[in-house]
């Protein structure tokens, strides 16, 4: 497996949760998880989401890099009774792997058997978002990685694909109809932002505001999580992609 230089790691996590901002029409999504696929060397990815609409009947909405076969084969068999990244994964909060899993109902080892079969990879991620609106969504990952390996990738692929989740069911809803609601920050937020956004260090906005290093790295911490950003640089343009840094007082 391909260890990358952890810069480069950000600026290609950068440029997908940008691509997943600038997305103009589901038909896109496909190419976007292909290019998940690539950059990660996974398996295969899936994104399942329900309520994403007001529409009454509405079925749940799939995207999924997983081969027509196998789509049609987990169909038939109603693998989603017994698939325990679906049954847990949509009710749980934090990222589940899915060797955690009971695998002593014989169902559930068949169900994971055959995906192996089908070429979905020995091991997977699944990752819940839960939207302000009733609205869930699951992301699953999957990979053929070693032992060895996935000790080191699954801590990576934690970290990157909270965010990716994230911002790919925010894409989705928008692009669904749904109204997605504008983070709020705190004055204090929105100024410590605006000094990096001018290119200040965090040691010189806390001189400029009266504050410690620590109290402005604080500020910030909260502001990247609120908006759900990777870095500042991508909190301030996030920021001011919904006209937050104008709202100072």
């Amino acid at each position: 497996m391909r260890r990358r230089d952890r810069h480069d790691d950000d600026l290609e996590l950068f440029e997908l949760l940008a691509n997943l901002e600038e997305l103009a029409e589901t038909a896109r999504i496909p190419a976007l998880l292909c290019r998940l696929l690539e950059i990660y060397g996974l398996k295969s990815v899936a994104y399942l989401g329900s309520g994403l609409t007001a529409q009454p009947g509405q079925g749940p909405y799939l995207a999924v890099t997983y081969s027509d076969d196998w789509v049609d084969h987990y169909k038939a068999q109603r693998f989603v009774d017994v698939d325990p990244a679906v049954q847990i994964g949509m009710r749980r909060m934090l990222p589940i792997d899915w060797d955690t899993f009971d695998r002593r109902d014989k169902n559930v080892r068949r169900l994971f058997g055959e995906a192996a079969e089908f070429g979905l990879g020995r091991r997977g991620i699944s990752l819940p978002v839960h939207g302000q609106h009733g609205d869930r969504a699951l992301v699953s990952i999957t990979s053929d990685a070693s032992d060895r390996d996935w000790r080191h990738v699954r801590l990576h692929y934690m970290r990157d694909f909270q965010l990716l989740a994230l911002h790919m069911h925010q894409a989705i809803l928008r692009l669904e109809g749904q109204r997605i609601d504008t983070a709020s920050l705190s004055p204090r937020e929105r100024e410590c932002l605006l000094w990096v956004a001018e290119g200040k260090t965090a040691w010189e906005t806390a001189v400029i505001l009266g504050l410690s290093e620590h109290t402005v790295r604080c500020y910030l911490e909260s502001a990247r999580h609120k908006l759900g950003a990777a870095n500042n640089t991508h909190a301030v343009n996030k920021a001011g992609k919904a006209s937050l840094l104008s709202q100072l007082p």
